[in-house]
């Protein structure tokens, strides 16, 4: 392989069966070509490129839909001038008449075409939700006279509609064996180096390209995945840090109404918080504006409601967080909660909110605090294990979540799995034993009233560094 030689992919097939999504995934850019539900939306061709430190290791070409396909099949045949040419030359010679330069005939059919003789392998898109129909066949027969290595990839297989079998059925008839499954919304990293290897296999004189293109996305994935965790244990730290001291109180009255104001100060701050993480751990995957907003409201949504210290939140990670000792009560509940070592009594004002925040003990200037009649608030542990839980099934959403993605789609699936496998593995306790060091560590957060000086130094970086470390596992990654 030189520089100047890249392998070549173009992808093939009828007009919207998710051509440019795959693309858009391969290449991990949302602003490739246009994607609609709409067919036809690709009428020329567009080419992207694979990059890596050596440079450009591989060119993917996305092409016109084959929408006449059984009328480009006859015409193709009615220039055959002898049964036994065979089927390269007859198609050039299609390529040469008029009818292969009119776009009102065949001329966007033609293009995809050209650019397929052009390409050194062909991906054939094929949308698993529809059962094969003639014009699939008619497709096939016309790309096999291109004479160029053809891989039937099929796509949106994660819907409950899709058939992939009766596809791999249906292309083996064909003498096509080498089918993938290679989903462009619902990314799945297995699947795409099963494309890739399957394309190294048919283009031997690219191996090296191929090899190049698979480190590539090793390393881009694990890059992205250590920055989201480390934007995750950001905000973590930020909330086990954070302590808010209440107003003076000279009266119960009054310290009740300046608890429940810092309380409502540090809830709301840590709700700004959680969602300036989030659009961080999109970032880091390559998800931005409303794509990265519509997913994490999906990922809150499935997770009992977008304020993470709402009742409907609590109960639905309340057993996994309860695991640790902490004592989450049911949403709603009356809480106690001491500070300074007075009771300061059940609030039902607090409502749930109440189950999601802690108190600091008594001890130096907090004893000062006390009999100046302030108090210091804090978020309990259950607030900080649910924000952890939001914060990977975050993580895990964007790294199932292909760049072609234009729809909302249901990750409840993907949450309670990831909360059950939370239950059976011991990830809760590594993860505690990482959050104690931030205790107490109000100036580590942005989040602490007064404001304290923020000092993040090297003692909030290493423990910053624990907690992703103790995240990385709920991830289940490689």
């Amino acid at each position: 392989m030189t520089e100047s030689n890249p392998l070549r992919i173009a992808v093939v097939g009828h007009a919207n069966t998710g051509k440019t999504s795959l693309l858009q995934t391969l290449l991990r850019r949302r602003d490739f070509g246009v994607v609609s539900p709409r067919g036809g939306t690709t009428r020329a061709v567009e080419a992207g490129s694979i990059e890596d430190e050596r440079g450009e290791t591989a060119m993917v070409i996305d092409t016109p839909g084959l929408e006449d396909s059984h009328h480009l099949r006859d015409v193709i045949e009615d220039g055959r001038r002898d049964r036994h040419e065979d089927p390269r030359t007859v198609l050039d010679r299609f390529l040469d008449t008029p009818t292969a330069h009119d776009d009102d005939e065949l001329g966007l059919e033609a293009a995809s075409i050209r650019a397929a003789m052009d390409a050194d392998v062909l991906l054939y898109a094929i949308d698993a939700r529809e059962a094969p129909q003639p014009r699939h066949l008619d497709e096939l027969t016309v790309l096999a006279a291109t004479a160029r290595p053809l891989i039937p990839v099929l796509n949106f297989v994660a819907r409950p509609d899709a058939d992939a079998a009766g596809w791999r059925d249906a292309c083996a008839r064909n003498g096509l064996h080498a089918t993938v499954a290679f989903d462009a919304v619902v990314y799945d990293d297995d699947g795409e180096r099963r494309l890739l290897q399957a394309i190294r296999a048919l283009a031997p004189d690219h191996v090296e390209d191929i090899d190049r293109w698979l480190e590539l996305r090793r390393a881009q994935r694990e890059a992205a995945i250590c920055a989201a965790l480390d934007a995750a244990a950001d905000l973590l730290v930020d909330a086990a840090a954070a302590t808010v001291v209440t107003e003076k109180g000279e009266d119960e009255t009054q310290r009740r109404e300046a608890f429940d104001a810092a309380v409502a100060e540090l809830l709301e701050s840590s709700r700004r918080r959680e969602g300036e993480a989030r659009t961080a751990i999109a970032a880091c995957f390559g998800f931005t504006g409303e794509e990265s907003t519509a997913t994490t409201l999906e990922i809150a949504e499935a997770l009992g409601g977008v304020d993470f210290a709402s009742p409907a939140s609590l109960e639905r990670a309340g057993w996994w967080a309860a695991g640790t000792g902490a004592g989450l009560m049911a949403a709603g509940a009356m809480v106690d909660l001491a500070t300074g070592g007075i009771s300061l009594g059940g609030f039902t004002a607090l409502g749930a909110a109440g189950a999601a925040i802690g108190a600091a003990g008594a001890s130096g200037r907090k004893i000062l605090r006390r009999l100046q009649g302030r108090q210091e608030v804090r978020l309990g542990d259950p607030a900080i294990h649910l924000l952890a839980i939001r914060a990977a099934a975050t993580i895990r959403a964007f790294l199932a979540r292909g760049h072609a993605a234009i729809e909302p789609t249901s990750i409840e699936h993907e949450v309670a799995s990831f909360l059950e496998a939370g239950e059976q593995a011991g990830e809760r306790q590594d993860l505690d034993r990482a959050l104690k060091s931030a205790r107490g560590r109000s100036e580590w957060s942005r989040l602490s009233e007064p404001a304290v000086r923020f000092t993040p130094g090297a003692g909030r970086a290493e423990a910053s560094a624990r907690i992703a470390a103790a995240l990385r596992p709920l991830l289940n990654v490689d």
